[in-house]
């Protein structure tokens, strides 16, 4: 392609940013009609609290005002360059996506507020036909977009695309190849491919947006040899960052987004961080003791399942300590957040094999990088065979792309994931208004198959996702540690299953969402040993009622 056509086709791409489809899989031939229709957007899609997003498209707004992203206010101004209104994202700003609300606006203009450690940076994934093109075209596409982009994008902007566009080509390696650290392997370039490089616009990396009826048959037959994975499925793809050094990374990832539309996908290369309130109920008890109590539990199966802990743990030790105070117990440096979890995962199922992978470093915060690679693992044993559950009892308010992909991966071969549905302390400081987020738990409903079935009046459906809430064991209803709960006006997904929460291994408590999602993944690691497909698990919310059903709790001999 010529530099004039290059530069023909990036102006087209710009249209987007002007139109609001950062995130679009357009095809060319619908550019035109979407850049004349101009309808409102924002730009960046992401941005940190601190920095500045702006949005366009809007008539008949006063030049400078006040607007709201989720319950935050925020001050807004014409940005005269480029008739953009600018705002800057609250520091109080609620992480994940936030509606932003202004007189005059589409009430449909979602920010997604990243809040991520300080020096995060970008994490992208490429297609592997496509990374040879990534490769070559990525500094002169870079270039291009800044050339066109001068006499009518923010001066900001254009001071990103300027830096960017004098870094080098990023290193890629294959998503499934281990990799140390949050970097990727120095040197290794993409294989060659036979194509040749195109700035044409290709399908997502992954085209597995609802469960198939196809895999229903595999998921109603534990037997049944799991489908194959398609040959455009996340783990098939290259990853490597992007250095954001002294640039807003919500532009950095939206501005790579749009100049390799289809061939490449970003994230922050962190997802989140693990969950973590009169005398402590049931203190230094067994948790299969309290558990037989709470749940009725007798059957403590799990044969010939393997449950999957992506947390803090290796297998050679757990590098995460934790200080705090449960009920009127003070404790310091309580260790083991990854292996306590897989212990009462096996308090439940001592039958399963439990297998620990270390996306989580002891500073508490989760590489992207590290938790899909684990999926995309869990994903190749399961195409193998044998019967797998995954245990995530980490999250963050960020909708992470990659985590979200691998997770249909493994659902699409019949692999439950059991998510902690996240803790109170996850919400402090936010204001009417704002939605506390936390994913994965929060894509639950996303992950629904099945027909619908009626119970207590309500219409459910199996989940291939569960959200996991902390039931708590001495009230014996929702513990008021869970997210949401004692922060009025706060928006929050529901949960889609509750189970005890508190428990004891040795001397230390161990209390919160994480510690409810192993007794649901041991629940699963039961029902697999002698089910088909995975149980529906509802929602139970009254007050002294059991949380899970003996009849699913016990449901192997």
């Amino acid at each position: 392609m010529t530099r004039s056509a290059l530069l023909s086709r990036l102006t087209s791409v710009l249209s987007l940013i002007l139109v609001g489809a950062a995130h679009a899989q357009q095809t060319p031939a619908a550019l035109p009609a979407a850049t004349a229709a101009r309808p409102a957007g924002l730009f960046p899609a992401a941005a940190a609290p601190g920095e500045t997003a702006w949005i366009f498209g809007l008539n008949g707004v006063a030049p400078e005002g006040k607007l709201s992203v989720g319950g935050q206010a925020a001050e807004y101004r014409l940005d005269r360059a480029s008739g953009w209104l600018a705002f800057q994202v609250p520091q109080a700003a609620a992480g994940g996506p936030q509606t932003l609300t202004l007189r005059g606006a589409p009430q449909n203009l979602r920010l997604n507020v990243l809040k991520v450690p300080s020096g995060t940076e970008a994490l992208i994934y490429v297609r592997a036909d496509a990374a040879r093109t990534v490769q070559t075209e990525y500094t002169r596409r870079l270039q291009a977009l800044a050339d066109t982009c001068a006499k009518s994008c923010p001066p900001e902007v254009q001071a990103v695309l300027k830096s960017l566009s004098t870094q080098q080509p990023p290193a890629l390696t294959p998503l499934s190849a281990p990799i140390r650290g949050q970097g990727v392997t120095p040197g290794l370039v993409a294989p060659r491919t036979t194509l040749s490089p195109t700035v044409a616009v290709r399908a997502p990396l992954v085209t597995l947006n609802t469960l198939k009826a196809s895999n229903l048959a595999q998921l109603l037959n534990p037997a049944a040899r799991p489908p194959a994975a398609p040959t455009d499925s996340i783990c098939s793809a290259l990853a490597g960052t992007v250095p954001t050094a002294g640039l807003p990374l919500g532009q950095v990832l939206t501005l790579l987004d749009l100049i390799f539309a289809g061939d490449l996908q970003t994230d922050p290369t962190r997802v989140g961080w693990p969950d973590q309130v009169g005398e402590p109920p049931y203190a230094r008890t067994p948790p299969a003791s309290v558990l037989a109590r709470l749940l009725n539990l007798k059957s403590r199966n799990g044969k010939g399942v393997t449950i999957h802990v992506l947390d803090t743990a290796s297998a050679a030790e757990d590098p995460f300590t934790y200080s705090g105070q449960y009920y009127n117990v003070t404790f310091t440096d309580r260790p083991r957040h990854g292996q306590a979890i897989g212990q009462i995962a096996q308090a439940v199922a001592p039958g399963a094999a439990v297998q620990y992978q270390q996306v989580c470093d002891k500073d508490g915060t989760c590489s992207t990088l590290k938790t899909v690679q684990a999926l995309c693992a869990v994903a190749a044993e399961a195409r193998r065979g044998g019967r797998h559950v995954v245990n995530l009892s980490v999250g963050g308010p960020n909708p992470t792309r990659g985590l979200e992909l691998a997770l249909r991966e493994v659902a699409a071969l019949g692999v439950p994931t059991v998510a902690s549905y996240g803790n109170r302390d996850d919400c402090a400081g936010l204001v009417a208004g704002d939605r506390c987020n936390h994913y994965p738990a929060d894509w639950t409903r996303a992950f629904d198959f099945g027909p619908a079935v009626n119970l207590a009046s309500r219409s459910l459906r199996p989940t291939m996702l569960l959200s996991v809430a902390g039931w708590d064991i001495a009230g014996q209803q929702l513990a008021t540690y869970n997210r949401g709960v004692g922060n009025p006006g706060v928006l929050t997904e529901p949960p889609s299953v509750q189970a005890p929460g508190e428990f004891w291994l040795g001397a230390y408590p161990y209390f919160g969402t994480s510690f409810a999602a192993p007794v649901v993944s041991g629940v699963l690691a039961n029902w697999l040993s002698c089910q088909p497909g995975v149980p529906l698990l509802p929602l139970v919310t009254t007050s002294g009622q059991a949380p899970i059903a003996a009849s699913l709790v016990n449901a192997c001999p």
